[in-house]
């Protein structure tokens, strides 16, 4: 039976991961889809990992034990790079997760997307900014797990130790009070107005001719360039909330596929009279001509299935199709290739599974 869910495969370095920070990881991974690989990579034999072995079992993880030969040579990244693109050329999967903080995957991360396929991130702070872009999406594993300050200052008090009766001594001086130990203070917020405008760019070249476009999708254009942009760092709790302080969007929740879904349009669109006059007929019959609904949906979503080559992957099409509630059923043709070339406006190279298209012109 076929999982609705994402298939995801987990690759972890060991080496630049810290074991407390496993578990907060992998929970925040199967939100994100159904994962069905799950490799780390190291020398298992050192002291500073010997430590990994039941937290391994605990969360029924394959270790890929890679001795170190040679001092300053890195065998786990080769061994986890290799890994990557056998499992990315088995067609089986819908997204990478990478557990690293190091610079090294940035190369990997970019050679997946260009397949069509999702990236995820997890690593710490430090983590250089080109492995972060590298990602669709990027998590601090710091924002994942508690601060040990908080957990120092929820436990209880000691239990008071009896005291022992002693003889009077000479007086002395009393021992000076260690400073209070100060919590660091929290990072500033990020203006409202600075996330308006990153959604209004986003926004750009998504809407339909009535100006709506879905939520989701216009978030997952902002993360393609942006992926540590996240409701918080403006003092919000979700996607949605940030869009409503913003106040530069109005929103419609509307019925979409089994359930229902937000949609969103910059205040003030001018919606063209040709469009607000046929406002009920907004979605023609597919097949009714070159110009339908289903082949403009087409080329949109070859416009946001593009990788940085300017060309997009067949498989990444069908994705951003299936996402808009659109089913190549009902274009007329058997094959999502066979729709795109009945077009007559992109081009094509390749064929099969690894045919990639682009817009003329």
């Amino acid at each position: 039976m076929k999982h609705e869910l994402q298939s995801l495969a987990v690759l972890i370095d060991a080496d630049n991961v810290r074991l407390d920070t496993l578990t907060p990881i992998l929970h925040a991974i199967t939100r994100l889809g159904r994962v069905t690989v799950r490799r780390i990579y190291g020398d298992f034999t050192t002291p500073h990992l010997a430590g990994w072995r039941l937290k391994l079992s605990e969360h029924a993880i394959h270790p890929i034990q890679q001795y170190r030969n040679t001092t300053g040579k890195n065998a786990s990244d080769s061994a986890l790079i290799i890994d990557a693109m056998d499992l990315l050329h088995s067609r089986r999967f819908d997204g990478f997760c990478l557990v690293s903080s190091d610079s090294d995957f940035t190369r990997l991360a970019t050679r997946i997307r260009e397949d069509g396929l999702m990236v995820f991130g997890f690593g710490e702070k430090q983590t250089p900014s080109a492995f972060v872009n590298a990602c669709d999406r990027f998590s601090h594993v710091e924002e994942l797990t508690t601060s040990p300050l908080e957990v120092i200052a929820t436990r209880s008090a000691p239990a008071a130790t009896p005291t022992v009766a002693v003889p009077p001594a000479a007086p002395v001086a009393p021992a000076p009070k260690p400073p209070a130990p100060t919590k660091p203070a929290p990072a500033a917020l990020r203006p409202l107005p600075q996330a308006a405008a990153a959604l209004r760019d986003a926004y750009r070249g998504m809407e339909a001719d009535n100006g709506w476009v879905m939520l989701v999708k216009l978030y997952s254009k902002i993360r393609i360039n942006q992926p540590e942009f996240k409701p918080p760092l403006f003092g919000c709790s979700s996607d949605l909330d940030l869009v409503e302080k913003t106040k530069a969007f109005d929103l419609e929740n509307r019925p979409h596929k089994k359930g229902h879904t937000y949609f969103c349009r910059v205040k003030g669109f001018m919606v063209p009279k040709a469009v607000s006059k046929t406002a009920k007929a907004i979605q023609p019959q597919a097949g009714t001509g070159p110009d339908d609904a289903n082949t403009q949906a087409l080329l949109q979503a070859v416009k946001l299935a593009m990788t940085g080559n300017g060309w997009a992957p067949v498989q990444a099409i069908g994705v951003q199709f299936k996402a808009m509630g659109k089913s190549i059923k009902g274009s007329g043709h058997s094959t999502l290739t066979n729709a795109l070339k009945a077009t007559g406006k992109v081009e094509m190279r390749g064929n099969g599974m690894g045919a990639w298209f682009r817009g003329k012109g």
